[in-house]
């Protein structure tokens, strides 16, 4: 069967990295017939990499989407705010759609994208990759088997590495709520996506609580200046030091995120003249940052399951871990360690799954999800999208109930909230 052929809006880290590499690893599987990115040093390489003839690149998605279709399918890969016109565009003029997450940073736009597609009668694919890990395939394999017994309680958690916080949500571009989706969308859309997977069951109430403690100016020790290159008097002890995180990989490790952020320049001189006027220099505790740095969100479903899941930013290392307790039994797991562990009530035997996996394409999700993505593509099978427009959207909508009822310090009941939000949208 031929390769599905493709447009890609966004030659990004995602559109470049992730869906353009599998396209040059599997040509027999998809191709990339046209781009559309608007950085040159992006655009060129993009264009490059994939043999793109001059009247297949723009530097703006809307000419992609004129005149005759150039492929049948379309890859949104743009930044997190610049989602929503080029996809409702790619669903307008007949393309399947895969579709970077979250759908949009506003509740409403999400709507609007979903049934948009549904209109259209176009695959809508959301890009979920921890579902398509071998390690949540696996939990989600074992709680459907009903080894657990009917499933009370599912316990998510996000432990957001200290580096990784300060860099994309204190310092970054997905610090302040006018310019992102809120931080339980922003970093943890997937792990809300999973709750909401692994419940098989629709949520109707959230509470929520949490707040930005740390990375403010309240919490800065004394003396510290406007920027980490200022002279801090506190550097030396600073976790957050932006000198030491940013200017210590050599060139070699620096050609990748988050160095990549910083300077398209590798070389310490690039990136330390970069630090000293760009935002990736600032001071962790004079930023404009808006977003919560910790924050804990407790759910109730239709069929009486009860779930929490907590994220914060001050973490040693990067960790997921799930803990799923039925009335027969109780699953926990850790995906950065790679194991998953069953027991049953009465007895002492642990039941031990090991996967193997880097935090580099998601645990195998990156792959997964595009492979599966041009499975149902070929066919025009939607019925068999795993992550959907659909589907996807129940636990996108609950991250936005979840930051109004932390914002607001009520529970959200969620018939009642998405019916406001479906009034606003009609």
């Amino acid at each position: 069967m031929a390769a599905v052929e493709a447009v890609l809006v966004g030659g990004g880290m995602r559109g470049s990295e992730v869906y353009g590499r599998y396209a040059l690893a599997h040509p027999d599987r998809l191709r990339v017939v046209a781009l559309a990115e608007p950085d040159p040093g992006r655009r060129a390489a993009v264009a490059s990499a994939h043999g793109l003839a001059a009247d297949a690149v723009f530097d703006d998605w809307s000419p992609l989407f004129e005149g005759p279709r150039r492929a049948p399918v379309a890859i949104v890969a743009t930044g997190d705010t610049e989602h929503v016109d080029p996809a409702l565009r790619a669903l307008e003029t007949g393309h399947h759609l895969m579709l970077e997450k979250p759908i949009a940073p506003e509740p409403a736009d999400c709507v609007r994208v979903v049934e948009a597609a549904e209109r259209a009668g176009r695959i809508l694919q959301i890009g979920h990759v921890l579902r398509y890990t071998p390690f949540y395939e696996k939990i989600h394999a074992l709680v459907e088997s009903g080894r657990l017994g009917r499933v009370l309680h599912i316990s998510l958690a996000e432990h957001v590495a200290h580096w990784h916080m300060a860099h994309s949500y204190v310092r970054g571009k997905f610090r302040n709520r006018s310019m992102a989706a809120p931080l339980i969308l922003a970093k943890s859309c997937h792990d809300l996506d999973l709750m909401v997977w692994l419940a098989g069951s629709r949520p109707v109430r959230v509470s929520s609580f949490g707040g930005r403690d740390e990375f403010r100016a309240e919490s800065a020790p004394d003396g510290a200046p406007e920027r980490c290159t200022d002279g801090c008097p506190v550097q030396a002890s600073c976790p957050h030091d932006a000198e030491r995180f940013y200017l210590g990989p050599d060139e070699k490790i620096a050609r990748f995120f988050p160095w990549t952020d910083v300077s398209p320049d590798p070389s310490r001189e690039a990136r330390r003249r970069a630090l000293e006027t760009g935002r990736y220099g600032r001071c962790v505790y004079r930023c404009d940052n808006d977003q919560p740095d910790h924050q804990v969100v407790s759910v109730e479903f239709e069929d009486g399951k009860s779930a929490v899941f907590s994220v914060h930013g001050l973490a040693a290392q990067e960790e997921r871990t799930v803990r799923i307790t039925g009335t027969r039994g109780e699953l926990r797991g850790a995906l950065h360690a790679g194991v998953i562990e069953v027991t049953q009530p009465g007895s002492l035997d642990v039941e031990r799954f090991d996967f193997s996996g880097s935090m580099v394409g998601h645990y195998g999700g990156d792959d997964g999800l595009i492979d599966h993505f041009v499975t149902v593509a070929e066919g025009g099978a939607a019925a068999d999208v795993r992550a959907s427009g659909r589907s996807a959207l129940d636990g996108h909508l609950l991250g936005f109930a979840a930051e109004d009822a932390r914002l607001d310090g009520e529970v959200v009941e969620l018939a009642e909230w998405r019916a406001g939000l479906e009034g606003a949208t009609s």
